[in-house]
């Protein structure tokens, strides 16, 4: 995820050319620039003859292809905060049981090193399954940490090493792991629908291969800037909610789950064990 200030605009500026929608759209971008000289030409200099879709009929599409495009980017936009939300309520539950755990056991358990590092494998488990292609079979490793960390829970409880009351406190805890990563694992294996990004896709495609017969009698070769900002603008917002929507990858606007993980991490071990762990960026709960 791209760390930056948002009142640094000329920071963001600079970095335009380095834009993964840029990159991706430029030789397009410049491709309906060449299919709206295409469409000048044929139709003032070729033919003479201009096809009768006015101004107010690319209104009325464009009305509809702005309502397409908000609904697209706010549902991608939905999936990606939801993502950080999850990731945001792993912190606390994390911290929540390391807080619980410290004052419980004794101040020299060994355990505390143990859960400390149970704690900072989850995470770090939970990235990389979420990341693997949909349908991968395989174990379900964070699955497997959280029942060592029952396992360890329990044993601790039976041996003395926790009281037995610790059971109705930290059980509840313990149970939220499976419901970030069960949230967690909808939001990867549940995709926008086939039917409407496909059909988002092909209304912008029409539009702008629409668009130049449209302005082509009004503005004359003009039409060619106004055809690649049109496509810039529509594409690019497609192409910005197809980014965001799979919040758990490795883009550069995906969720930072490496920070996120490093500061449980952290925070566990200076809870649980006193030890002071290396600070990366800071990433809010």
């Amino acid at each position: 995820m791209i760390t930056y200030d948002p009142k640094n605009w000329f920071r963001i500026l600079l970095d335009f050319p380095h834009s993964p929608v840029f990159r991706t759209l430029a030789l397009d971008v410049v491709g309906a620039g060449l299919y709206a000289a295409l469409v000048v030409w044929v139709e003032t200099d070729y033919f003479r003859v201009a096809v009768p879709l006015g101004p107010s009929l690319l209104s009325i599409l464009g009305i509809i292809l702005g309502l397409l495009l908000v609904f697209r980017t706010n549902t991608s936009y939905d999936r990606w905060w939801e993502g950080r939300r999850l990731w945001g309520q792993l912190v606390n539950i994390s911290r929540g049981l390391a807080h619980q755990l410290d004052a419980l056991l004794p101040a020299n358990a060994p355990q505390r090193s143990d859960y400390a590092s149970l704690l900072e494998q989850f995470p770090v488990t939970l990235a990389a399954h979420l990341r693997l292609p949909r349908g991968t079979q395989g174990p379900h490793l964070p699955n497997e940490l959280v029942q060592r960390l029952s396992h360890r829970f329990h044993a601790d409880v039976a041996s003395g090493q926790l009281p037995r009351e610790a059971i109705v406190s930290l059980t509840p805890l313990l149970l939220q792991f499976d419901d970030v990563t069960g949230a967690c694992e909808r939001i990867r294996n549940t995709p926008i629908p086939f039917s409407y990004s496909s059909y988002v896709k092909q209304f912008v495609l029409l539009y702008a291969l629409v668009l130049p017969f449209g302005l082509a009698r009004e503005f004359g070769y003009g039409t060619i800037i106004a055809s690649m900002f049109t496509f810039f603008a529509t594409m690019g917002l497609e192409l910005l909610a197809t980014e965001i929507e799979e919040p758990f990858g490795t883009d550069r606007n995906d969720l930072p789950l490496e920070q996120i993980g490093d500061r449980i991490a952290r925070d566990t071990a200076a809870i649980l064990t006193g030890a002071a762990r290396e600070a990366g960026p800071e990433v809010a709960a």
